[in-house]
């Protein structure tokens, strides 16, 4: 952002000097437009145009039959006529403008032009004593045709572009009162971009005015679009709020760089100006664009590219077949609830044990049926830690695909509790697969955690032993299939909602370490990759989703300030409170000793080579645990039994070993906040 500072150079700097542009800052204008290949296609066609239309006003004028000595008279005042009326061209921005979005205003400037052009025209016949040979209809008749066949070139153009679009929209750019309403920079000069504009201008009730444009990739500096201007590029935006004084910026180009965002809101975070965005084609659909603008995310602010599924795949995998999803009520099961129901399974399960967002699911999902899914969505109270519960659904229902996402996951409250998180994340998974194997589950997925790797936490420990589990049953009928990512941005316990609650008090805002790092991504993108990991596993995979770059957590915290429009550390304070129970500095994907290859699709990559199992030591260690819980309870036996499953389990340390809490031991504080970050 500040490298294309410098490229805002000093004579774009100046035409903000004054008020009013001069006569250099129209030449330049000129000269810019001279170095466009479609100016001169533009202007060659004018040519070609306004000859046709003087020598067809003539015919009109003497019905086809025009006297040798009126052609002579024509033929020597064309090329002033034509000059004429291209100087007015030039006058009124004819050449200025975007043509594919020519619109009403657009035709206002051409009728002003024509008019003028022949005032000009008439003005040099009359000082060449010219004007008693030439016809008087032949200049009115050459004034309608120039207006019709230049008008309707420069429509053309725009129907060319846009011919699927509602036309008579341009009817709605008469000039109305602006006084009141809120100056607004839209980033973009697309047709999304165009088409906010012009949603702003046909909307009475909406208290915003177009100042202008900003270019983020073509070159459309010094243009117009509809009338407006393209001011200049992103690197000028500071430069256009404190002289236009705007108060909102709407960003209307999907390709914006995140980076390119993030600096523009740390620029101008004291000035109070607003950032919305126009969101992708999926969060308008049915909406106009400007009903459709919402705030600046975070999920706006990180670096990650788009992801795409092959959705050919994903919905022959799921179409028509009894899908079972467990932890239904939760984050990422709700969401594979959601996607599962677009692609038309013949029968949806959702498995809980929490009687309240499994009903919640479960009404949202009955008024979200796409129309023609005759998916019958099946809630299902059950607890993967019951043997007989799961099973009486399976016995009921008999799924086909079972996507395992049930697990007790908040690091610092399963550091408190380890034979409860040992009965659920992993008893509970072996449980679930077993009963997969027995009633002839197709393919089982087990939605995993970058905390499993190298685990220095209860929940991390034990999700590495849930994906040896299902890894250790592999070869008994059912495809298993572990599918490992970090952290998704708004989750239940995720630590977005408490830095959200924490801004609305006034602060301060607790970040744990300064230098603490995740990897993060959206729910729906990080659903949209498990369906299609588990479409293409073939079983015994163990699949890693490219989840972009880590975010350092303070960072993340002055952002979400810097959105909730307040300065960081001034307005309100960030806190450092130190590592908790069982958090590491950083997370990782892979375990030592498992490679990774690509596969066709770019953001999953799927281990080469797991880690080899010892199935008997794994299967003793899950029957110790099983009587751990039905007997004694001793948190301290589940640990060693994780140690002994586990061999990289370092409780308490960071992935580089370096202790993460001094003094802290296996009993964590009281007061300990549960967040999962």
């Amino acid at each position: 952002m500040r490298k294309k500072a410098a490229e805002w150079s000093s004579p774009h700097k100046r035409a903000f000097a004054g008020r009013r542009p001069g006569l250099a800052l129209w030449l330049s204008r000129v000269v810019s437009m001279a170095r466009r290949v479609n100016f001169w296609i533009i202007l060659t066609a004018d040519l070609v145009i306004l000859a046709c239309c003087y020598l067809g006003a003539g015919l009109i004028r003497f019905e086809g039959a025009v006297p040798r000595a009126v052609l002579d008279q024509m033929l020597v005042n064309i090329t002033p006529l034509i000059a004429a009326k291209i100087i007015c061209f030039f006058a009124f921005d004819l050449y200025r403008g975007v043509w594919r979005y020519t619109g009403i205003n657009d035709l206002i400037n051409l009728i002003k032009a024509s008019f003028a052009g022949v005032i000009l025209y008439t003005a040099f016949l009359a000082f060449f004593d010219a004007f008693k040979v030439v016809s008087r209809g032949i200049i009115l008749i050459d004034l309608l045709l120039t207006i019709v066949c230049i008008g309707g070139f420069r429509l053309g153009i725009r129907l060319y572009y846009q011919m699927n679009s509602t036309f008579m929209d341009e009817l709605m750019f008469w000039r109305k009162s602006m006084g009141s309403r809120r100056k607004v920079l839209i980033v973009g000069t697309g047709p999304q971009a165009e088409k906010l504009m012009r949603e702003i201008h046909e909307n009475s009730r909406v208290p915003y005015r177009v100042a202008g444009f900003i270019e983020t990739k073509e070159d459309h500096s010094g243009m117009t679009i509809h009338g407006i201007p393209v001011l200049g590029p992103l690197a000028a935006i500071p430069e256009l709020v404190s002289f236009h004084g705007i108060e909102d910026i709407f960003i209307a180009d999907s390709g914006i760089e995140p980076t390119d965002v993030r600096s523009l809101i740390e620029e101008l975070g004291a000035s109070g100006v607003r950032f919305k965005k126009v969101p992708s084609l999926e969060e308008r659909m049915n909406q106009g664009v400007f009903d459709s603008l919402r705030d600046i995310r975070l999920e706006d602010l990180m670096e990650r590219d788009p992801v795409n599924v092959d959705m050919g795949v994903v919905r022959s995998e799921i179409e028509g077949r009894c899908v079972a999803v467990t932890g239904a009520g939760g984050s990422i099961g709700s969401e594979l609830s959601r996607q599962f129901l677009r692609y038309c399974p013949s029968k949806l399960i959702l498995i809980d044990n929490a009687e309240t967002p499994l009903y919640r699911i479960d009404m949202e999902l009955s008024t979200q049926r796409p129309e023609g899914c005759a998916t019958e969505v099946v809630p299902c109270i059950g607890d993967v830690r019951s043997r007989r519960s799961i099973e009486r659904i399976f016995k009921a229902h008999r799924p086909g695909l079972v996507y395992h996402a049930a697990a007790y996951k908040h690091v610092p409250m399963m550091e408190l509790s380890p034979v409860d998180a040992v009965n659920n994340n992993v008893i509970g998974t072996f449980k679930v697969a077993s009963m997969a194997c027995k009633y002839h589950v197709e393919k089982f997925v087990l939605i995993s955690t970058d905390k499993a790797v190298k685990p220095t936490s209860v929940m991390g420990a034990t999700k590495r032993v849930a994906e040896l589990v299902v890894q250790g049953l592999s070869g008994n009928g059912t495809r298993f299939i572990v599918v490992r990512f970090g952290n998704v941005l708004g989750s239940n316990g995720s630590v977005v909602p408490l830095f959200q609650q924490q801004i609305a008090s006034g602060g301060p805002v607790t970040v744990t370490h300064p230098e603490i790092t995740r990897y993060f991504m959206t729910i729906p993108e990080a659903v949209m990759l498990v369906l299609q990991a588990g479409a293409m596993g073939k079983g015994g995979e163990l699949f890693l989703l490219d989840i972009g770059r880590p975010v350092k957590i303070a960072d993340l915290a002055r952002n979400m300030i810097r959105l909730a429009g307040l300065v960081p550390d001034r307005e309100v304070r960030i806190e450092y409170i130190g590592l908790r129970p069982g958090e590491k500095l950083y997370e990782e994907l892979l375990i030592e000793g498992e490679g990774v290859v690509d596969t066709p699709y770019e953001k999953i990559k799927v281990c080469t080579t797991c880690s080899r199992i010892d199935e008997a030591l794994l299967f003793e260690g899950i029957e110790h645990m099983s009587l751990l819980v039905k007997n004694s309870g001793d948190p301290r036996a589940a640990l060693s039994i994780l140690e002994r499953l586990v061999p990289d389990f370092r409780r308490g340390k960071d992935a580089s070993g370096d202790r993460i809490a001094p003094g802290m031991n296996n009993e964590a504080l009281p007061d300990a906040k549960v967040v999962e970050y």
